[in-house]
């Protein structure tokens, strides 16, 4: 709530899911991404993570554990059942998160979705 106001305070930031051309769906996250976010994106989507093709990260300039749960949780329903979905965009917040987490290699970057690429799975070891 806005301390004057008594009406709630926007969201600072967004999880959504874009659709594009070709039938692919997008995990969007954008602004300060914290557990507030993530709730709203939950009570909107329910709890159970979403199929995507990509995420894009790249607007993102905070990112709490509950935000990068959401990106796990849509990368390993993805990987059950097909390929892993790849982060096309990941601003340096988010770089910095994964790189504190250990999780540098976690999601499938453009550059190592390539044909011929490597052959490690995509995401490396679970």
């Amino acid at each position: 709530m806005g301390p004057h106001s008594g009406h709630p305070r926007p969201f600072s930031g967004s999880i959504t899911i874009e659709h594009e051309a070709g039938g692919r769906r997008v995990l969007c996250l954008s602004g300060d991404v914290d557990s507030a976010v993530v709730a709203e994106y939950e009570r909107r989507q329910g709890r159970l993570p979403v199929l995507v093709d990509a995420i894009d990260a790249g607007a993102v300039s905070f990112l709490g554990s509950a935000g990068l749960a959401v990106m796990v949780r849509c990368a390993e329903a993805a990987a059950a059942v097909g390929p892993c979905p790849v982060l096309r965009a990941a601003s340096g917040a988010v770089d910095r998160l994964l790189r504190v987490a250990g999780m540098e290699t976690y999601f499938l970057r453009p550059e190592a979705a390539q044909p011929g690429a490597g052959d490690e799975a995509p995401g490396g070891s679970r």
